[in-house]
């Protein structure tokens, strides 16, 4: 998916995911208590939580970034993705079975109830999946249904979803919030009227949303069907939850250092850190277990249909410098289109050194080998070496200087939000800006595949390389066994950056800061679970 997130305040898109976490503290939640404190103590509280924009909704299934906050505390999934194992354990669903990675027969919990107090059964599993596939659903919610043949329901309990081809990685996409499950009122829904309100069988349901303003949850009291992971049952411990949109960094900041108005941040820039840690907080930092970020490359673009100008470009990238002027260091240097916490990570480095002699071999053997006036190279015609980016930040302008020197110009032209994407897809761009958190190599074709997989592909149907590469994209999904999927995917993986359909740039790092009040909030990948948050201080 493409997305237009600027450190945490660009709204547009991404698929979407589950990791480590790496916290100060070396734990694996918000807050580690030094010594236990009991069950009754921990219940009550209003946690209060600043987001750095207006979110436009509440549902995964249709705006995309809310699956890691609001729709992960109002929804649950069919199954769990446990982020220490690596295995997809059961959730709503008690236990499933899979034929070929076609036929998936899911046998469901009988105690689960909507806020709405309807019962979960199989017919409101099944109305779920096929409102995934209407109009005005977000792609990475879309995408996991793709495909489906057919949906039986042939008991109350009991559904069985059969694909045309093999979907190997459609476990692992269930376990994400774009696919958590809402009444069947909320499904049968106008896209609309969901997007501002869902009915779901989370820990948390819906009392309020006030755009631009608050998000606020409330407690279910009779919630009791957690996955084992947390190891504990019944109702979340917090009261309340309060998400407050504070667009200012340096007012959401002395918020959440006061304590009062908020007690926890997400996405916080790492220019903060050291005031935030100073001021007494705790910083805990979550990599992204799927890509990473990467800057798709428009090959329909007039000048980067040639592979020599898009390897000129993947070579002139300095990416250790990257990092240390745009994150201070806390992201990494990506090593391929895989982040390292994704299990089918593969070591791509070659083909992402950074070596600028070699860049300008590249350009003045595709045509480019005049510097104009300006600095700026220019072909036979005339034309200068232009490429339009969709952002502009400081990370955005260290590659705009870094190719600058090797007589590119990148030019820096957001969209208005509104705008984005519309103007992206219709290919306006030379490259894009995205990153996925779904922990399966199937981010690739989710956000590359032509076939099936993206509406925002960059890869042209008339590109033989590009064609080449799709099929692996689409084969690596029909591909049950470990090994050779692997195989097929380390190769899309070498394509991908050899001939630099995308462009890798860092394993990003999401960065939370919050009160030492504040214990418990769990993250798997970049998905936050608050059903076990608690405060100290209330």
């Amino acid at each position: 998916m493409f997305s237009l997130r600027q450190r945490g305040r660009w709204r547009l898109l991404a698929a979407a995911a589950l990791v480590a976490v790496l916290a100060s503290s070396c734990s694996t939640g918000a807050g580690a208590a030094s010594a236990p404190t009991a069950e009754a103590d921990k219940a009550g509280g209003t946690l209060n939580i600043g987001l750095s924009f207006e979110p436009n909704g509440v549902d995964a299934a249709v705006v995309n970034q809310v699956w890691r906050t609001v729709a992960r505390a109002l929804t649950d999934s069919l199954v769990f993705f446990n982020p220490e194992t690596k295995k997809v354990e059961p959730w709503l669903a008690t236990k499933w079975t899979v034929e070929d990675s076609r036929i998936y027969t899911f046998t469901l919990r009988d105690d689960v109830t909507f806020h709405d107090g309807t019962k979960l059964t199989s017919e409101v599993v099944k109305e779920n999946f096929e409102s995934l596939a209407r109009p005005g659903i977000h792609s990475s919610a879309k995408t996991i249904v793709e495909g489906i043949k057919e949906i039986r329901t042939p008991s109350e309990n009991v559904v069985v979803v059969e694909f045309e081809e093999p979907n190997a990685a459609f476990l692992v996409n269930l376990s994400r919030a774009h696919a958590g499950i809402v009444s069947a009122k909320t499904a049968e829904a106008p896209v609309e009227e969901r997007q501002k309100a869902i009915d779901g069988s989370g820990p948390f349901y819906l009392a309020e949303y006030t755009p631009n303003q608050r998000i606020v949850l409330k407690k279910r009291e009779d919630y009791d069907w957690a996955p084992a992971y947390f190891k504990r049952s019944g109702p979340a411990y917090l009261d309340e939850v309060v998400y407050k949109i504070i667009p200012e960094d340096s007012v959401r900041n002395g918020a959440v250092i006061g304590g009062e108005e908020l007690q926890f941040i997400y996405w916080v820039n790492a220019k903060y850190v050291p005031q935030l840690k100073a001021a007494g907080l705790t910083i805990s930092e979550t990599v992204n277990p799927a890509t990473g970020t990467e800057w798709p490359v428009n090959t329909s673009s007039k000048f980067l249909k040639d592979v020599r100008v898009r390897q000129a470009l993947q070579h002139g990238i300095d990416r250790e410098e990257f990092t240390k002027l745009a994150s201070g260091g806390y992201d990494k240097v990506a090593t391929g289109p895989l982040s390292k916490a994704n299990p089918f990570y593969s070591d791509q480095s070659q083909y992402l050194t950074y070596d600028p002699d070699l860049s300008k071999k590249l350009l003045d053997e595709a045509g480019w080998s005049t510097i104009g006036p300006d600095g700026i190279r220019v072909n036979a015609a005339g034309e200068r070496l232009s490429l339009r980016f969709p952002r502009d930040g400081a990370a955005e302008q260290v590659v705009q200087e870094q190719w600058k020197k090797l007589g590119i110009e990148l030019v820096l032209d957001p969209p208005l939000p509104a705008e984005a994407n519309e103007k992206l897809l219709s290919g306006e761009y030379d490259l894009a800006y995205w990153y996925h958190s779904t922990p399966d190599a199937d981010v690739l074709r989710a956000n590359y595949g032509v076939a099936t997989g993206s509406n925002r592909s960059f890869i042209g149907r008339n590109d033989a390389r590009g064609q080449e590469l799709d099929k692996l994209l689409q084969q690596q999904n029909t591909v049950s066994d470990p090994a050779q999927r692997q195989a097929v995917v380390d190769k899309a993986s070498q394509i991908l950056v050899e001939d630099a359909y995308e462009l890798p740039i860092v394993n990003d790092t999401d960065i939370w800061a919050y009160q030492p009040s504040v214990h418990d909030i769990k993250a798997v990948g970049l998905d936050q679970y608050l059903y076990s948050a608690w405060l100290s201080d209330k």
